[in-house]
């Protein structure tokens, strides 16, 4: 990734970003499809089981979010230092993080086992609530896995492979299929386990991922340099407390926007079994569609990280404003094919008429904020490339607690919007927080500025 001249502007750009943004992409969405695979399984098994899906991991995903989030810490950090041809200095990202990833994820762990007896007195249906323990209990077995995998991947995209973790990617989705289909349903001699059977399926694939990685991080010539210098690389406690100032923050990032997510699930729950189950549906096609565009944030990360650790601004501002249009040509087409297949993606996952017409009229809010919603992830994956971290979570809080989680509540329940008014306060936040991302990139990556 030489600067000359062309890397100044963006254009120069768009073929680099979109070849290492396709396996990120690949591999993001293939992490969405095991939980659209439940989503189906469980919604073809019956509503119940599908509303305390939706339920569990409402509660359950704050927890992952914050670890994942705090994860991505790492692939700046290497990605700069790759920058400046320095691998000593990434294997000690890798050999620190790690140790700092995991103990994140044991607490964070732990603080979710506090919340399962408090899982009934949520407002949800009883039913729902009652289906939804057992399942809960396996997706936060399943935490530390996940972190360990995600460890492995960011140090990979920081050092510039973003195909490795495509690759695992597929057999995970795979596997997940087959357990499934045999856990939840009973077959070839397993038994029908329903619910359940889909957090086994959930626990034992994500235990496979961080097994798969290891075992390429051992083979792979790619990573000779730094096994060798992982084997001298020191622990250090300065290095540690830099690693959680800025993976602190990003999780929080992570979280907040999960959150108002999460909470409206629980608003959902309130209003029903049938409006839970449609925001399932409806959220995990969202979700899918993100995905693509959390993958290009990861590569505006990994190109504008890169730039910056070289001492190359033009490039490096070039390349975060590459990726917002890539973003956003990309989900102006999935905003378009939502709307046109939104009373027929429902039927995919259940055959309940009520469930479907309510599925797609949510749908119709979320292709309302297709554009910003991936633009409000890439450029804070561009802020989170400059090391930036305590500003962006602040506007997050902003964004989301402050005026998407209300406006969601009050339009919902003392305006009596329902559903549509959870689905608006979506659209405010994510509107708000594209803005606000945007206008401090564009401050931040400016030749005179001064505060990078």
């Amino acid at each position: 990734m030489s600067a000359d001249a062309s890397l100044r502007r963006p254009s120069g750009h768009y073929a680099a970003h979109i070849k290492l943004a396709i396996p990120i992409m690949l591999s993001q969405m293939g992490h969405l499809v095991v939980q659209v695979t439940d989503s189906i399984m469980l919604g073809h098994y019956d509503t119940t089981a599908l509303a305390a899906s939706s339920f569990a991991q409402s509660v359950f995903i704050v927890g992952l979010v914050f670890a994942v989030g705090f994860t991505v810490a790492l692939t700046p950090l290497v990605s700069a230092a790759r920058g400046a041809n320095d691998v000593a200095g990434a294997a000690q990202w890798l050999k620190n993080g790690a140790a700092v990833n995991l103990a994140v994820a044991l607490l964070v762990a732990l603080a979710l086992l506090a919340l399962y007896p408090w899982l009934g007195r949520l407002g949800q249906a009883p039913p729902v609530a009652t289906a939804a323990g057992a399942y809960y209990l396996l997706l936060v077995a399943s935490l530390a896995p996940v972190i360990a995998f995600q460890t492995f991947r960011q140090f990979t995209e920081g050092i510039g492979n973003t195909r490795i973790a495509a690759a695992i990617t597929v057999l995970e989705t795979l596997l997940n299929v087959i357990l499934n289909y045999a856990l939840i349903f009973g077959h070839w001699g397993f038994p029908r386990l329903g619910l359940a059977g889909a957090g086994l399926a959930t626990l034992l694939v994500r235990l496979a991922l961080p097994v798969a990685f290891a075992i390429f991080f051992i083979k792979l010539r790619l990573f000779a340099p730094y096994r060798s210098a992982l084997r001298a690389a020191p622990w250090s406690r300065a290095v540690a407390q830099r690693y959680l100032r800025l993976g602190l923050p990003l999780g929080g990032q992570f979280t907040l926007e999960v959150s108002a997510f999460a909470a409206g699930a629980l608003m959902m729950g309130w209003l029903g079994e049938t409006e839970q189950a449609a925001h399932q549906i409806a959220i995990g096609i969202a979700s899918l569609t993100f995905m693509g565009a959390s993958g290009i944030a990861a590569a505006a990360t990994i190109r504008v990280s890169y730039y910056f650790g070289a001492g190359e601004r033009a490039a490096m501002r070039a390349a975060g404003f590459a990726a917002a249009r890539i973003v956003l040509a990309y989900m102006s087409l999935t905003a378009l094919a939502i709307l046109a297949l939104r009373s027929e993606l429902p039927r995919l996952y259940t055959r309940d008429s009520a469930v479907i017409g309510l599925a797609a009229k949510l749908l119709l809010f979320a292709a309302a904020f297709q554009l910003v919603d991936g633009l409000q992830v890439v450029m804070l994956a561009a802020l989170r490339a400059l090391t930036d971290a305590a500003a962006p979570t602040a506007l997050a809080f902003i964004a989301y607690l402050l005026v998407a989680l209300p406006t969601s509540y009050a339009l919902a329940f003392p305006l009596g919007w329902r559903e549509a008014g959870i689905w608006t306060g979506y659209v405010a936040g994510l509107a708000l927080a594209a803005g606000l991302f945007l206008a401090r990139f564009h401050r931040l990556s400016r030749a005179d500025a001064s505060v990078i």
